[in-house]
């Protein structure tokens, strides 16, 4: 099962997370996508400025996209 974070920094940037075991980079990446689509489709305009990204450590995995995502309304 995947854990999607979304962390909202100051000035409009957020970061997307996606972690889970036995989670593919592609479902990783695919449910990254869905998160900025809803966003979008709640009237935000969302501009990815990085592309997806994926990294383990220890065990852990996670795919983020590396930078921020512009966000206004």
């Amino acid at each position: 099962m995947a854990e999607i974070r979304v962390i909202v920094l100051p000035g409009g940037k957020l970061q997307v997370f996606v972690d889970g075991a036995g989670v593919s980079f592609e479902d990783a990446k695919l449910a990254t996508l869905k998160v900025l689509g809803q966003l979008r489709a709640q009237g935000l305009e969302v501009e990815q400025t990085s592309e997806i990204e994926q990294h383990r450590d220890a065990g852990v995995q996670h795919v983020h996209i590396k930078g921020n995502i512009n966000v206004s309304h």
